[in-house]
């Protein structure tokens, strides 16, 4: 599938799959030879150069003064009709003027000779024209990476080559494509399709074979309905991939019809774009390719309603072809990084069969203002709207991919279908409060206090962070019978009328609370010239003060809150010690400790599945949230059984959703996955490789300064040319990052430090993508 892949180790390639390529290379140059005569070369005098082997044997060879291409049918794949209606469209192509190769007749005017392998199989082999000094127009991998240089003048002139072949088809009629497999609903969706079974892939697990199948069901059904009127479906390449066109000196050249045959005539424009699909300038591309077609020919607005089920249908084939070829390189590419893809798009057709509907941003912006308001924040200087995600990817309804390096409630991936079955399966059984006994909620617990050191062994569950640590400060002024609070002094953890009066790092009208104090946590970076142990005494210093005020007057003090990596106060490099300090003190001014792992928590750092293992404490109180259910409201208070026993003797805490069985279901799937998949191993063997390249990168910035964080929660400062603080520089560096297709935000008193926290199922290559965005926008900004 890539332009990459060159001819390398043919016979072993053959011996992979015998029942595709059960010849030898050299059986292959015997029967080329043998067939030369016919086209009146003799073989003796010409040296055979193979170039490409896939399905067929393609050689190159110099005669008469002149370059050609000599293709080898793969025997036993088709008879001589059908390459002979192959053979005859190309040439009445060319005759036309038309952007291929011309092919070369034999002595006596045929344009293939028959020929038959060592095993009885009718082969067919023909000769081209070879184009001279022609590249490829683009390759598969740089359209999935995002990084393609072409421009939308190329899909322009794609667009109006497929138009010219498509009036030839429409001109020629049915019999064009006789005899050759069709690419209509059978082909495509049917129990055998043309390129195999895209269900049988061994890299499909239960669900997303399930949600594949469920698509391509309902894809088959749309295109049955749409029927195969001529105008609407002929004779069509049916592989136009930036692979198969030339580009040189005269222009465009479409080669390799070897999958020509009858289909519909939108299926040849689906495939130009397809690889396309993640590219940042997809949408330009997408207007190029249709505005180039509609130059030669009309192109019916209805006919487009059925560019969802195509989409889906060719990357359906795509994986079809891969699970035929297992083992191969190209079949394993396909299997990393076509199959996220076409599992997204399957998930996206099942919403919606048709042309997506969904409001463009600017129109839904104004539709949310006018009912939501103008005050719910939004990212980006143009808000993006959303259509759907899978993974690491999320997809606007302007059809653009984005890496999502920034958040972290879809911890295990984005609609990970085993959450999203796990879900649908309890909510088909039972959904109901926790007064009556279920097994979800009790099998939950058990395996989320498993995780947990010894002593935090009783949970209480809600439905987000902001509860939990509403909970934990209202279990902590009845244990202490105090009101007064530690909390950072740049923090926010929750929205309710207790959190809004602690909340340092947001805007609130309820203001400071007289019970708070904030507390600045000591940063190594910014040490102002201190030794580690002078700067964690000053800090030390200023939390005896803050306890010493909350007692002088009459607050006491009930608890200190914090993220154990201190994620809104800008992931500062804390000093070793510190936090045990604080804790020490805090439990001597009879308070108690509640670490909120909303943002650390579940493995986060890679070194510990809790922030606060990373600083050797065990609080007495763990508030869990967003990423708990990835997506699915789900929170909860771990602490421990003499909290428990005297909170709850006192208080009758009963809340309606918490501890739901779907509820419950969606978060056992997400600890589940975690184990299976490895997740904080990923993240723990992912760290320090993301640190040490982001520090390669920021040692070449002028405004980039020091890097930030652990594990898969990582930044670097962003400064201006002087050093100091830049949150323009950072915004506009986030912008930028966007602009190329990948997703991060900021955070930090000064707005400053880049904050990326993607999904735990980020691999290696999605990592290399958002250090490149990175780098780039580094460089654009810091000119």
């Amino acid at each position: 599938m890539r332009s990459q892949q060159r001819v390398a180790g043919v016979d072993a390639l053959i011996d992979t799959a015998p029942e595709l390529r059960s010849i030898t290379a050299a059986e292959a140059g015997d029967l080329v030879r043998a067939a030369l005569p016919a086209y009146g070369i003799d073989p003796g005098s010409v040296t055979l150069e193979l170039v490409k082997h896939r399905e067929n044997f393609v050689y190159r060879l110099d005669a008469a003064g002149r370059s050609l291409a000599v293709r080898l049918h793969r025997p036993g794949l088709r008879d001589d009709a059908a390459i002979g209606a192959e053979m005859a469209f190309l040439a009445a192509a060319a005759e036309r003027g038309m952007p291929v190769p011309r092919a070369l007749a034999t002595t006596d005017g045929r344009l293939f000779v028959s020929t038959t392998d060592s095993l009885g199989r009718a082969g067919q082999i023909d000769i081209q024209a070879w184009i001279e000094n022609a590249a490829p127009l683009g390759a598969i991998d740089d359209g999935l990476s995002g990084t393609s240089t072409l421009e939308p003048e190329q899909f322009h002139a794609v667009g109006v080559a497929i138009a010219e072949l498509h009036d030839l088809a429409r001109e020629l009629g049915p019999a064009a494509g006789a005899g050759r497999g069709a690419w209509d609903a059978a082909g495509l969706t049917g129990p055998a399709p043309l390129w195999g079974d895209p269900l049988a892939l061994h890299a499909l697990d239960a669900p997303g074979r399930a949600l594949l199948r469920r698509a391509l069901d309902a894809a088959g059904a749309e295109l049955e309905s749409f029927g195969t009127a001529a105008d609407r479906y002929g004779a069509i390449h049916a592989d136009f991939t930036p692979e198969n066109v030339l580009a040189g000196e005269d222009g465009l050249r479409v080669i390799d019809f070897d999958d020509f045959g009858p289909g519909y005539y939108l299926f040849d424009l689906v495939t130009a774009l397809f690889f396309y699909q993640p590219h940042p300038r997809y949408a330009e591309y997408t207007d190029a390719l249709l505005a180039g077609y509609r130059s030669v020919r009309e192109l019916d607005p209805a006919h487009l309603e059925l560019w969802p089920a195509l989409r889906l249908a060719r990357g359906a084939s795509y994986l079809g072809w891969a699970a035929a070829r297992e083992g191969q390189p190209d079949a394993d590419f396909i299997a990393d990084h076509v199959l996220p893809l076409v599992l997204d798009i399957a998930a996206t057709y099942l919403k919606e069969p048709t042309v997506p509907q969904t409001s463009d941003a600017a129109s839904l912006l104004a539709r949310r203002q006018a009912t939501v308001g103008t005050y719910s924040p939004l990212f980006y200087r143009e808000p993006l709207a959303l259509a759907s995600a899978r993974g690491v990817w999320i997809t606007a309804t302007d059809g653009r991919r984005y890496l999502d390096a920034y958040n972290n409630v879809p911890h295990v991936g984005h609609c990970h279908p085993r959450v999203v079955e796990a879900a649908r399966a309890q909510a088909l059984t039972l959904n109901l409060h926790s007064r009556y006994l279920n097994e979800p909620m009790v099998s939950y617990a058990e395996k989320l206090l498993a995780l947990f050191p010894e002593g935090l062994d009783k949970v209480f569950f809600t439905n987000s962070g902001s509860e939990s640590n509403e909970l934990a400060l209202r279990i902590a002024r009845q244990h202490t019978g105090a009101r007064g609070v530690l909390v950072s002094d740049f923090s926010y953890h929750g929205n309710t009328t207790s959190l809004a009066e602690l909340t340092t790092g947001l805007t609130t009208r309820e203001g400071l609370g007289a019970h708070v104090r904030p507390i600045r946590i000591p940063d190594l970076e910014h040490a102002d010239g201190r030794a580690e142990e002078e700067l964690t005494a000053a800090a030390l210093g200023q939390v005896d003060a803050a306890i010493a005020s909350l007692q002088d007057e009459g607050h006491g003090l009930s608890a200190v809150l914090f993220d154990p990596l201190f994620s809104t106060e800008g992931l500062p490099r804390v000093p070793r010690g510190y936090v045990r300090g604080l804790v020490d003190r805090v439990h001597a001014a009879g308070g108690l400790v509640i670490a909120d792992e909303v943002q650390s928590g579940f493995g986060r750092s890679g070194d510990a599945m809790w922030g606060f293992a990373l600083h050797g404490i065990t609080p007495d109180l763990v508030t869990l949230g967003k990423p708990m259910g990835n997506g699915h409201p789900l929170g909860g208070v771990v602490t421990t059984d003499a909290l428990l026993d005297e909170f709850g003797s006192h208080n009758m805490y009963f809340n309606t959703f918490a501890g739901n069985p779907v509820s419950a279901a969606t978060g056992e799937a997400v600890l589940d996955i975690m184990a299976e998949e490895g997740l904080l191993e990923n993240a723990a063997a992912l760290g320090p490789l993301i640190q040490n390249r982001l520090r390669e990168i920021a040692d070449e910035s002028p405004i980039a300064g020091p890097v930030k964080g652990r594990g898969l929660f990582f930044g670097v400062e962003i400064t201006d040319d002087d050093g100091a603080p830049s949150a323009a520089n950072a915004t506009a560096v986030v912008e930028h990052m966007k602009a190329h297709g990948v997703l991060v935000s900021r955070i930090g008193r000064d707005d400053n430090v880049l904050k990326m926290r993607p999904p735990m199922v980020i691999e290696q290559a999605h990592v290399d993508q958002v250090l490149a965005a990175f780098a780039g926008a580094l460089a654009a900004v810091g000119r």
